[in-house]
């Protein structure tokens, strides 16, 4: 039976140590991605939904992106809310950076149907949101 020598060479151990260091990051990553997902997943929801409360609780309560807070935001949703009878909200090629613990980027392209007076007009338009990790999970922080 042949005996399993462990090298002890410097640079194997600094490989194997650095490896199993990134093994769990890389799966932090993928459960992080797959939140920031979710939250973009619920916003086409709350927009095909018209449902502004659910709407609002996916904006950081500091969302401030070009001389725009969270409740001017909000506010313009509601507007478009009321301007149309029906919206329909469709993401896709969506691409997420997760740029540390707290921070991650979404850039994706999104369809928007709206529907007013039985007559539909379809818009498609590319964006890039920024997300902040809070207590309560993943929120978006600028973009819109």
């Amino acid at each position: 039976m042949r005996r399993l020598r462990l090298s002890s060479n410097p640079r194997f151990i600094v490989a194997c140590l650095m490896l199993a260091i990134a093994m769990p990051l890389a799966g932090c990553t993928e459960v992080q991605k797959i939140e920031i997902r979710s939250v973009m997943d619920a916003r086409d929801k709350a927009i095909c939904d018209k449902d502004i409360h659910a709407y609002g609780s996916l904006l950081l309560a500091g969302y401030h992106d070009h001389g725009q807070t969270k409740a001017m935001v909000v506010a313009q949703m509601r507007r478009l809310f009321k301007r149309f009878d029906q919206l329909d909200m469709h993401s896709f090629d969506r691409v997420i950076r997760v740029l540390d613990a707290s921070h991650a980027q979404c850039e994706q392209s999104y369809r928007l149907r709206v529907r007013q007076h039985q007559t539909w007009r379809t818009i498609v338009e590319q964006e890039q949101l920024q997300l902040q990790k809070t207590s309560n999970g993943w929120k978006i922080s600028a973009g819109l």
